[in-house]
């Protein structure tokens, strides 16, 4: 996967110093393309920039926000969210842990998401799906990789949660052109 992605991103490069982010037909998908979408170009300064000045410009934008503070979640269910995620990379996730990383019991996490109107399990079906849908379409992840990494017994059990919540197939999805610009 990092081959892969230094591939892209040297594509990337290749594009922005001919001048064509801005007709490439993966700018939708491109991290650069997206933050030019979401934030406008790099800074310019007065004098004339070249594809090194923006690419620097977006790279110490990005180390900026990424070293700023991080927005408090605005409520418990974000809080909850924010702690599924670790705990099915490390393949864990139980509704007991996450109350023991939220320093909490279980019963108090139960009816706090309760007061919000969720449930554990809807939320870490949700994670799933989101996350199943990035490794899929974004990072052309194997549908075995994904299935494993998304805490699932299976790919079968996998596919067929997958199939409810999007409507296709994993291969098919993941096979499926990335939508341009």
């Amino acid at each position: 996967m990092i081959s892969g992605l230094k591939d892209v991103i040297a594509r990337c490069i290749e594009r922005m110093r001919a001048g064509s982010c801005a007709t490439c037909d993966n700018r939708g998908v491109c991290p650069a393309g997206r933050w030019q979408q979401a934030f406008g170009p790099p800074d310019a300064s007065p004098r004339e920039t070249t594809p090194a000045d923006s690419l620097r410009g977006f790279v110490e934008r990005i180390a900026a926000l990424l070293s700023g503070p991080s927005p408090a979640p605005r409520c418990f269910k974000g809080e909850v969210e924010a702690v599924i995620e670790p705990m099915l990379m490390a393949g864990a996730v139980s509704i007991d842990r996450a109350a023991r990383e939220l320093g909490m019991s279980r019963q108090t996490l139960y009816r706090r998401l309760k007061a919000e109107g969720t449930t554990f399990e809807e939320l870490l079906e949700a994670k799933r799906r989101q996350l199943a849908i990035r490794y899929l379409a974004m990072d052309r992840m194997p549908v075995k990789a994904a299935a494993y990494r998304l805490g699932f017994s299976d790919p079968a059990a996998f596919s067929r949660a997958f199939k409810r919540w999007t409507g296709t197939s994993p291969s098919l999805f993941r096979e499926a052109p990335l939508p341009a610009g």
